[in-house]
Order: C-alpha cells, then sequence, then structure tokens
C-alpha cells in the first residue's frame, strides 16, 4: 500500500508549451519595435490574423491622432532564421537576379482566405526572430496575385506553401512601408472616386464643366492621400488650377500660341468634349482638364501592374530597386 500521501503537484494543471512562450514572444518583440503611438490589437480567436495595427501620427507636442489606417499581421515566431539565396526570372526568362531571403511555411488555409479578402486590407506576414530581436514582413495579399498565382494556380490544392520574405524587408527599418500599406484602402477609394469623376466629366456640358469640376476637386482633395509619393505631381497640377483656374499644361500650351502671333480668343475652333465654335483658349482649358482626370486614371492601373509589387521578391523590383 502507498504510504505517500503527499502529492506531486508539479506536472498537475493546465499546461503552456515551449511554442506557446515563443509565440507570445514574438508580438512582445514586435510591440518594441512598432513605434509607441501605434495602437496594437491582438485577435485572441486567431483564424489567421494575430494583430490589428492601427496608425497614429502626432498633431502637435505628445498629441497623437489616428491616421484611421489599419494593416493586419499573422505573426510567426522562431530561435532559429536561415538566410538562403532565391534565384527569381524575368518574364521572359531571359535575365535573373538573386534575393536574401527567409523562408517559412504556410498553411494553404491561410492563404486562400487572404485571397478571399481581396487587396484592401493589407495582411503582413511578420516571421520574428527571438533571438535578434528582429521581424521579417511580406503582404500576403500582393503575394499570393503576384507570385503565387502566376507561378502556381493550384496552391490551394497543397497543405502548404514555403513563403519568401526578403531579407530587406525588416520591421526595425519598415515604418514606411507598413505606413504605405495603411494608406492603400483611402488608394483604392481615391481610384474608384476619380474613375467614377471622369466618366461624369465625358457628359458634362463645357459650360457647366467648371462648376463640375470645382465640386469634383473638393471630393477628391479631403481624401487623406497627398502625402503618398507617386500622387505629387497631381497635387501639385490641382494646386495650379484652384489658384488659375486652369491647368499648368493648358497654360503651357496657350501661351505659346500666343508667342506665335496667334489669336488664342477668337471662336472659330471646334474643340473636343466642347459644344459648338469656341475660342483655342477655351478648347484647350476644356481638353487638359480632361486629361488631368486621365492621368490621374492611369495611375490605378500603374499601381495595380508595378507598385503592388513594392517589397516582394520579384524580378521587376529588384530591376526598380538595383
Amino acid at each position: 500500500m502507498d504510504t505517500n500521501y503527499f502529492r506531486d503537484w508539479k506536472t498537475l494543471g493546465k499546461r503552456r508549451s515551449e511554442n506557446q512562450i515563443i509565440g507570445e514572444s514574438g508580438i512582445d518583440i514586435l510591440r518594441s519595435l512598432f513605434p509607441k503611438e501605434w495602437v496594437i490589437r491582438e485577435y485572441t480567436a486567431d483564424y489567421g490574423i494575430d494583430l490589428d495595427v492601427e496608425l497614429f501620427e502626432e498633431c502637435n507636442d505628445g498629441v497623437y491622432v489616428t491616421k484611421g489606417e489599419h494593416v493586419l499581421f499573422q505573426v510567426k515566431t522562431t530561435n532559429d532564421i536561415e538566410v538562403k539565396d532565391l534565384e527569381v526570372y524575368s518574364k521572359t526568362k531571359s535575365d535573373n537576379c538573386i534575393f536574401k531571403v527567409v523562408k517559412h511555411p504556410l498553411d494553404t488555409a491561410l492563404l486562400a482566405t487572404v485571397e478571399k479578402m481581396g487587396s484592401a486590407v493589407p495582411v503582413l506576414l511578420c516571421l520574428v526572430d527571438n533571438v535578434e530581436r528582429e521581424g521579417y514582413f511580406v503582404c500576403l495579399n500582393d503575394y499570393v496575385d503576384k507570385i503565387l498565382i502566376s507561378q502556381k494556380p493550384d496552391y490551394d490544392r497543397q497543405g502548404t506553401v514555403t513563403i519568401n520574405i526578403p531579407i530587406e524587408n525588416r520591421i526595425s527599418s519598415g515604418k514606411f512601408a507598413i505606413e504605405w500599406y495603411g494608406k492603400r484602402a483611402k488608394l483604392y477609394s481615391f481610384f474608384n472616386l476619380v474613375n467614377c469623376q471622369k466618366r461624369d466629366l465625358l457628359y458634362t456640358p463645357d459650360c457647366n464643366l467648371e462648376q463640375m469640376v470645382e465640386m469634383f476637386l473638393n471630393r477628391i482633395c479631403r481624401l487623406d492621400i497627398w502625402s503618398d509619393k507617386m500622387l505629387e505631381l497631381f497635387k501639385e497640377q490641382i494646386d495650379y488650377y484652384t489658384e488659375h483656374h486652369s491647368t499648368k499644361q493648358a497654360d503651357i500650351i496657350i501661351n505659346n500660341a500666343i508667342e506665335r502671333g496667334e489669336n488664342v480668343d477668337e471662336p472659330i475652333w471646334e474643340g473636343t468634349y466642347c459644344m459648338g465654335e469656341v475660342s483655342f483658349r477655351h478648347a484647350t482649358q476644356i481638353q487638359e482638364l480632361h486629361r488631368l482626370w486621365d492621368q490621374m486614371c492611369i495611375i490605378s492601373d500603374m499601381y495595380e501592374t508595378d507598385y503592388r509589387e513594392a517589397y516582394l521578391p520579384t524580378y521587376y523590383w529588384f530591376i526598380v530597386n538595383k
């Protein structure tokens, strides 16, 4: 008969694994790397998204205001980061480049979930090095669209897919990149709005165009997107129009005609988007206003075809940044 009445409490009760401890340390490391003003919300029921990071910026000394921008994170933590070379070819297979990457396998169920979400709200995979206390990120929405679907269109039939994260994508130096991803939903709103406005302008009589343009500019200028570098040129053009009630390009064309001795105010012209005979000045101003909206719509195409490859291990992005 066992006469030892004392219980061995050491092995009894709920248990916490080493993997759980490492996983929690990864989130703690990210907290230390993110700017102090950003708000980090953990999802307690984890279905592929671990963190919702809301971006804030300083508005005056010691006061921070939300930017209304969110970036979602799936966080993986490891004690064993291994850097490898990844050879990437051009679309024509005529040239190649080498990326330094860290690799990590992901369940295809997570990748399929991200694909379902679309691309408006970025989901970043962040692989955290628990030893060096650094994180490496890649946007899963863009990775699926720009790499997986073209290389492995049936990726969802596999159990896992290995994701290649460029070693240059460090959280410690990636504040700008994360803020750029955070602005994506706002940029998509801008792209949708200017495309709609462009169609409306096509059916606006030239006599009402200035009033319509004023209304449209008032709407798009209220969007919080104008700090983005790819929109700097358009901001300059809009500022010029606000001051001169004419686009800069229209004034250049008109002034060149005047220097050649042409009469720019005589109504003898038939212009695109104009009804009846109008002056060269009027026809040029109307055409250049339409051209401004055409150019703003083109930027949305560039964003989809080119800009979304930012921070991905693709040949195009290597050539742009080498």
